[in-house]
């Protein structure tokens, strides 16, 4: 939808339909014939329509757009969106914010997760001098960055570029009408100029009247009002879903995930809320869980750390009174070092990874042992040995700290971050963390498996983590790392496994590829730099808001407001297009269908064409027009089945069999053109009425209306308007065999449908 109002019109107005109609207007307004002409109004009610509603539909979406635009703050105090940066520009980058560009740290130092682009969970410590890449994400700290690349010249951007060029996305919908349209082209300027030089000059019919009836064949032969119906379907969807913070971006993309029956999905931001919780403390002895959230809440009043480990943990504590601590040295949160470190008088705090707390306790212990043993061994003149610094070091808290290490492997076996709280090198608890599952994960997930949707996660993460997390949103199996997995083997690991870790954004390309060669219509969440290949690569691409610049350009939707649960929304919605289009393309295509079939008729048996332009106007607007708008916007989730196209002609070659019958036989009856061409109009227009009965079933009280009013209207076209169309009285044969007609048409439209379908089933 980044088409500009100009673009719209042009491509509303200036279609070969339009030419066709337009050249065909200019033709019948020549013969005088203005009654004939009623198909414009058609054409143009048509063709304002869809340009409003697309329109609308631009509006919509661009405003929505606009309120997602990122804007910084400059090192000089002023502000400017990422699209305005330029290189050379100074960025303040604090907690929270996306590095808009690629460049260089000129002061201060944060923490930086750089998932977007490595997919690798574990923040990276920044300072002065390091280069950061557009999609990062500062975690903690301050930095300001001088921008060296931007827009279109960042590493991201650039892959961004790769990652669209020639990127058609899959729409079986866009593909039939489009075949439809095809065929109808072709077609219709060769029949009109045989049925045009076969009336002049074998049947000797005037120019005037032969124009005319070449008119009326080519315009029941356009599908007039299919394309754009479909296009205001789709726009009529893509504003309801920016209603629902869903930003569409590919016009079919509704319509592909509604067939998707493989949704790959990315752990963290798409079944994860993107932030660490508190969620258990296991306690050493001595310790209780009250002790150790009032020394974590004392500890934490003083440390810097805004991380989001640290955030996590002060969240877990509020509410317990902080301990009070005497600080004769402090040491925040360092990727290096991967804990935290309070001097006190009571002794050394430390909380992070418990290996390297023992490890820098045990050097400590060292250190100090050391210098101990050195000073004695002046007084006796003989340097310590090994075993002398071995006895200094502490053996107490030796059992301790190895079952606490067992117990910190088996939590992070189950996918916890496993932290540790420790006094002087001795395990007080055992600290669990975790990225929670988001809000009706669970339901969602439940909700594709009923659909009969095959589920696959494939993350960067670790894959302890990824299948913690997988089995908790209710995927099972367990997760394969794919860290040392060739190409070769990726088709037949895709077939019997549902979680992958340690995926890299190749990889992830070449297992969606997989999927698709295998058959299946594929559909990838993603939020990072590292996901856009795959994004690329898949038939539905959705980013999250929360994502990087470039996942949200290459992807044919955005969930603005990151919530997994807004894809069953999306995929009523398309359920909600195609069941819809394909039941009111099946009312174009029997008019399109049996006008063909009597143009050949006409090329060899008729005079001349049965019909007049104004009466196929009027059974077109009563029995197609009118009910397709009405039908296509209706509510309708019902499972895709089936292919499109097939279906459609389905319902419609019985419906233009039984015209094209009763047409012929109309012929072989004894009367003057005027009631051949009478009689065809009412039996067509009786039969594209029970056509229409059908499609609508299951009935509704709408759609009994619907058909009520239509039928009610043809009556009353008949009866006042008959003159205008064209109508002059029937003998009593003649009416006998429409009367005959209207009452057998539902049977017999049963009866060719039913061996229509047995047809199709034995493969005849």
């Amino acid at each position: 939808m980044t088409h500009s109002y100009w673009d719209i019109v042009r491509r509303q107005t200036f279609t070969l339909f339009n030419a066709v109609n337009l050249v065909l207007a200019l033709l019948i307004a020549w013969t005088g014939a203005w009654q004939n002409m009623f198909f414009v109004g058609t054409v143009l009610t048509n063709w304002l329509i869809g340009m409003i509603q697309e329109i609308r539909a631009r509006r919509t979406l661009n405003q929505l757009a606009l309120l997602h635009q990122d804007t910084y703050r400059l090192a000089d105090g002023s502000t400017v969106t990422r699209d305005g940066l330029e290189p050379g520009m100074v960025v303040v980058l604090e907690q929270g914010d996306q590095v808009p560009c690629d460049g260089t740290v000129t002061s201060g130092s944060g923490e930086v997760d750089e998932s977007q682009q490595t997919g690798e969970s574990e923040e990276v410590q920044r300072t002065a001098g390091d280069r950061l890449l557009s999609g990062m994400t500062i975690i903690s700290g301050r930095l300001e960055l001088r921008a060296d690349a931007t827009g279109d010249n960042t590493r991201a951007a650039k892959l961004m570029h790769e990652a669209r060029s020639h990127k058609k996305f899959r729409s079986p919908l866009r593909d039939a009408i489009d075949t439809i349209v095809r065929f109808c082209t072709i077609a219709i300027i060769p029949c009109g100029v045989l049925l045009f030089v076969r009336s002049v000059y074998a049947t000797q019919v005037p120019v005037k009247q032969a124009i005319n009836s070449m008119a009326a064949a080519v315009i029941g032969m356009i599908p007039e009002g299919l394309v754009v119906l479909t296009s205001i379907a789709l726009a009529v969807a893509s504003v309801k879903l920016a209603k629902e913070q869903v930003l569409v971006q590919q016009l079919y993309c509704s319509e592909t995930l509604a067939r998707t029956d493989v949704l790959c999905l990315d752990k963290t931001g798409t079944l994860t809320q993107g932030k660490m919780t508190l969620v258990k403390i296991l306690t050493q002895p001595g310790w209780t869980e009250q002790d150790v959230k009032q020394i974590l809440a004392g500890l934490y009043a003083v440390l810097p750390d805004s991380n989001a480990t640290a955030v996590a943990i002060r969240r877990g504590c509020e509410g317990v009174p902080a301990r009070f601590f005497t600080v004769q040295d402090m040491k925040p949160f360092a990727s290096a070092t991967k804990f935290s470190k309070v001097v006190t008088r009571q002794g050394t705090w430390c909380v992070g990874a418990l290996s390297n707390i023992l490890a820098d306790a045990q050097n400590q212990w060292a250190a100090d042992g050391g210098a101990a043993l050195a000073a004695a061994s002046q007084q006796t003149s003989s340097a310590p040995s090994s075993a002398a610094l071995a006895s200094s070091a502490p053996s107490a808290s030796t059992s301790s700290a190895d079952q606490a290490l067992r117990t910190q492997g088996i939590w992070a076996s189950r996918g916890y971050r496993v932290l540790a709280l420790t006094l002087d090198g001795t395990p007080a608890a055992l600290l669990l963390l975790q990225d929670p599952l988001k809000p009706d994960v669970r339901q969602t997930v439940g909700y594709f498996r009923k659909q009969g949707v095959d589920l696959k996660v494939i993350s960067g993460d670790d894959p302890a983590t990824v299948q913690a997390i997988a089995n908790e949103a209710g995927i099972t199996g367990k997760a394969v790392s794919m860290q040392h997995v060739g190409a070769q083997d990726i088709p037949v690991l895709m077939q019997t496994h549902s979680i992958f870790g340690r995926v890299t954004p190749d990889q992830k390309k070449a297992m969606v590829q997989a999927l698709q060669v295998q058959g299946h219509v594929v559909a990838m969440t993603g939020d990072g730099v590292n996901d856009v290949l795959a994004l690329k690569a898949a038939d539905c691409s959705i980013a999250m808001g929360s994502g990087s610049q470039a996942a949200r350009a290459v992807s044919s939707m955005i969930l603005l407001n990151n919530q997994f649960d807004d894809l069953p929304g999306i995929v009523v919605q398309g359920r909600r297009v195609i069941n819809n289009i394909q039941r009111t393309a099946s009312l174009f295509l029997v008019k399109t269908l049996f006008s063909f079939g009597l143009t050949l008729l006409t090329l060899v048996f008729f005079r001349v064409y049965p019909f007049e332009p104004v009466q196929l106007s009027v059974i077109s607007a009563l029995a197609t027009g009118i009910p397709s708008f009405v039908l296509t916007l209706e509510p309708n989730d019902s499972r895709v089945q089936g292919s499109f196209l097939k279906n459609v002609l389905s319902r419609a070659v019985p419906g233009a069999f039984n015209v094209l019958i009763l047409v012929t036989i109309a012929r072989l009856l004894l009367g003057t053109r005027a009631q051949f061409s009478t009689m065809a109009t009412l039996v067509a227009g009786i039969n594209a009425l029970w056509v229409l009965f059908f499609v609508c079933q299951p009935m509704t009280r709408i759609r009994a209306a619907l058909v009520a009013f239509m039928a009610a209207g043809f009556v009353i076209a008949v009866l006042f308007f008959g003159k205008l169309m064209f109508l002059v009285p029937l003998d009593l044969w003649q009416l006998v065999f429409v009367i005959a007609a209207a009452v057998a048409i539902p049977f017999v439209l049963r009866l060719l449908s039913a061996l229509e379908r047995r047809i199709l089933k034995t493969g005849m």
